[in-house]
């Protein structure tokens, strides 16, 4: 049994369980791509999102804004093309926009 004793603080991830983080990066990702010519299924998308995030937060602590950051330069060499500054730092921009899961007993 968890002994609550034994820790100072607890933290819970809400992205994907109260934020519906999905149609937030598609909302963020998709333009840049279509704008770019460039299309992908949405599948393949998490995964190369989840993949580049993943490499974005190993080793020294990044800020999200930057781990974000890193995720749209790595999608962009994937997908060949020169992100502009105002779409490398769009999703990390977006985030304000996402809304939480229907499901969520906050859902406005």
């Amino acid at each position: 049994m968890l002994n609550f004793r034994d820790f100072d603080v607890l933290t819970f991830d809400c992205y994907g369980t109260l934020i519906d983080w999905e149609t937030g990066i598609f909302s963020a990702v998709k333009p840049i791509l279509a704008s770019r010519g460039k299309s992908i299924p949405d599948a393949q998308l998490l995964e190369l999102y989840g993949d580049f995030e993943v490499q974005a937060e190993s080793g020294e602590y990044h800020s999200y804004r930057d781990v974000l950051q890193s995720v749209v330069n790595n999608l962009a060499k994937q997908l060949a093309f020169t992100p502009t500054l105002d779409e490398l730092h769009s999703l990390a921009n977006s985030i304000p926009q996402w809304h939480p899961c229907c499901d969520s007993p906050w859902f406005v």
